[in-house]
């Protein structure tokens, strides 16, 4: 190499080690990988990322890098210190100590060497017993991932516990023990924490002790362990993706958006984190409903295309009559909003002689609801396991006909089994109020009042299917009385809004606020709040428009029994925008409550306004922000006019089409024949309506 040769590679390898003690270490780790494409055993670049991997949590990765440095220099002491090291890290004890032993015969000396002899003999004094621990350890951790398996989480529990009191530092035990307490819905904190103390420097650690915090509604903990998690390894897409689920959950729905396309740099086929993008991203008042529907093509494009070319030919019998096998996959066959709306139907669709059931459960939970589907279907298959190939093409064995999607772009869906096109016709109902964006969808199911026909269409990649509604509402049976309107005792309103956190933003509030401000006397009241109180946001949003935290109530996530309870408090419930409250919407009407909501542009937006209009109120649906103000300015001073319609709400729902699952189930099965007929046709799927039946 020329004298500027040299001069070059100095000057590039003394701007990487200033970028690495910045703590740039990535940018300062592509420089030295960029020094030895042209000189791959410079001594200082091997070193140096022989250090940013050992620091990362990859030490067998360091060793190479360090071996290279210390053969290249070997009178440089830092580059045997560095070797050793790492050789102890990676438990290659008597490695270690060959090495160790050179270098002193080389002339290796000082503080340092001393400490790694003192480590040495500890390690090699001790090597047998660990062996015999490490040995039986293995074997009992067979037999606890076997009886894991087996759902038998109290004996895995009972000895896990024991073992690790002897054991302490088995970090496996400890992980073992956290799933286990996952599993049974119990605080798993202290077992996660105790396995992050034995590998802290793990970044996946970390991301598993975000996740365990989560679980257990500590939102804040989860997002500070997820953040320690992409600075012990930045290029970590799952960690990102987490972060962004916290910061979502919390109410930052931007931060989230952030974190979730940060991870799709890193790992553009992270399909399950696009469709959290996709999710994030109808709950945002900075996106319009143009660039939502390309975002949800643009899933398409970059899952869906690159598995057409793999389609198989359909070898159903077109028989237009004949008995239909009709598959639902979903992940939310359990204790979750989706069995208030299908339940009811599956009562009914359950018994049709035209039909035959079959549900795909895509969750390793499962509660007494799972239990309670299950003997709604003729087959019941648990899939969480299965791959996406292994799932389609179970799909295809099982001859199933009509395949219907209730996940959507929400969490554990199974979207990609669907881009590859298992059955002839394919539908995504209930999960999700936007279109999937896969052009495999044949279908989406909804009624006149969520979708109009053809004022919405171009939001979808799938045709619409208009049912007399959505779907029935489910009731739960021990909900308590509908009580006397509060206003007419407390001498004011109370607004109250039950929706997740991550659907409050910052305009919600704000235009909640110009209706607080113009009811003064009024109070506000959030129920579902994460238990860790993570609404420090909300709060200040609304001290930004002047309403004070004295006029807010705040009420943490609870049981369903005390969460009906608490509408007892409530006159008038607040929806937010553009992603409505559904279920929440539901629960309200049952207890008495109307909610006042904005006909919104896109289907996330017109939810609450579904179910306002099939029991009658469409007083109660404002058709913009400063209606919606008027609205609730009229309502907050006409409590007895309120107090009648509250009176009057359930017998106003026993009336409605959300109270008719009979008819709604017939209507389903005659979509259904009409959509195979249309395909045993050789025809396009096309959009329709299905009356209801008298």
């Amino acid at each position: 190499m020329t004298s500027q040769g040299n001069a070059q590679l100095e000057l590039r390898i003394s701007k990487a080690l200033s970028l690495y003690q910045a703590g740039h270490k990535q940018q300062a780790e592509l420089i030295y990988r960029d020094v030895l494409l042209t000189n791959p055993n410079q001594p200082n670049a091997n070193y140096h990322l022989g250090v940013i991997a050992l620091e990362i949590g990859l030490v067998d990765d360091s060793l190479p890098f360090f071996k290279t440095a210390l053969e290249a220099d070997p009178q440089e002491a830092s580059y045997w210190l560095g070797y050793i090291d790492a050789l102890i890290q990676a438990t290659h004890y008597e490695e270690a100590q060959l090495v160790l032993s050179y270098g002193l015969q080389a002339g290796l000396s000082g503080q340092e060497v001393n400490a790694l002899i003192s480590i040495m003999e500890s390690k090699l004094g001790s090597e047998a017993t660990q062996d015999q621990i490490s040995l039986t350890l293995t074997s009992v951790e067979d037999e606890l991932i076997d009886l894991f398996s087996k759902q038998q989480y109290k004996e895995v529990e009972r000895r896990v516990q024991s073992l690790v009191q002897e054991y302490p530092h088995w970090l496996v035990g400890w992980k073992i023990l956290s799933d286990t307490l996952l599993v049974q819905r119990k605080d798993a904190r202290f077992s996660a924490s105790k396995a992050l103390e034995l590998n802290s420097m793990d970044a996946k650690e970390h991301c598993y002790y975000g996740l365990v915090l989560k679980n257990q509604g500590d939102l804040k903990g989860a997002a500070m362990a997820f953040e320690q998690a992409v600075k012990l390894k930045p290029d970590y897409a799952a960690a990102y993706n987490n972060l962004g689920i916290v910061k979502k959950d919390t109410g930052d729905v931007e931060a989230g958006i952030r974190n979730y396309r940060r991870a799709l740099e890193l790992n553009p086929g992270y399909a399950s984190c696009y469709s959290n993008l996709l999710f994030c991203l109808s709950h945002s008042t900075c996106i319009d409903v143009k660039a939502l529907f390309n975002e949800h093509r643009l899933f398409s494009v970059q899952y869906e295309l690159p598995l057409k070319a793999a389609w198989h030919i359909h070898a159903n019998q077109r028989n237009p009559e004949r008995c239909l096998r009709i598959g639902f996959v979903s992940a939310d066959f359990r204790d979750h909003s989706l069995a208030y709306f299908i339940e009811p139907l599956l009562n009914y669709l359950s018994i049709s002689s035209s039909l035959s059931l079959h549900a795909y459960s895509a969750s390793s939970l499962e509660d007494d609801v799972t239990q309670r589907l299950r003997g709604q279907f003729k087959g019941w298959s648990k899939v969480d396991a299965m791959t996406n190939d292994m799932l389609a093409t179970k799909i295809r064995e099982d001859g199933i006909d009509i395949l219907v999607d209730l996940d959507g772009h929400t969490a554990g869906n199974r979207l990609l089994v669907f881009a590859m096109k298992p059955a002839p016709i394919q539908v995504s109902w209930l999960g999700y109020l936007a279109t999937t964006g896969l052009t495999a969808m044949d279908y989406y199911l909804a009624d006149g009042y969520l979708l109009p026909p053809g004022k919405l269409d171009c939001q979808f990649t799938e045709k619409i299917v208009q049912l007399p509604a959505n779907a029935p509402f489910m009731p739960f049976d021990t909900a308590p009385e509908v009580n006397a309107l509060p206003a007419l005792k407390n001498g004011y309103i109370t607004f109250a809004c039950f929706n997740r956190i991550n659907k409050i933003t910052q305009s919600v509030v704000r235009l909640w606020s110009k209706l607080l401000n113009a009811v003064p006397n009024a109070k506000m009241l959030l129920g579902g709040m994460p238990q860790d109180g993570s609404y420090d946001t909300i709060i200040e949003w609304f001290a930004l428009e002047g309403v004070l935290v004295e006029r807010l109530i705040f009420h943490s996530r609870s049981s369903i029994d005390n969460y009906l309870l608490l509408h007892h408090e409530v006159d008038i419930c607040l929806d937010t925008f553009p992603s409505n409250g559904v279920t929440t919407t539901c629960h309200a009407l049952w207890m008495g409550i109307p909610t006042l909501c904005i006909e919104g542009e896109s289907l996330a937006s017109r939810g609450a306004l579904g179910v306002m209009k099939h029991v009658g109120l469409n007083e109660f649906v404002a058709l913009s922000e400063s209606d919606f103000v008027d609205k609730g300015l009229y309502w907050s001073s006409h409590a007895g006019e309120l107090a009648q319609i509250r009176a009057s709400l359930r017998n106003r729902f026993e009336q409605s089409n959300l109270a008719r699952p009979e008819s709604i189930a017939k209507g389903l099965e005659r979509a259904f024949r009409q959509m195979w007929q249309q395909w045993c046709k050789h025809l396009p799927a096309e959009s329709f309506e299905v009356s209801l039946l008298k």
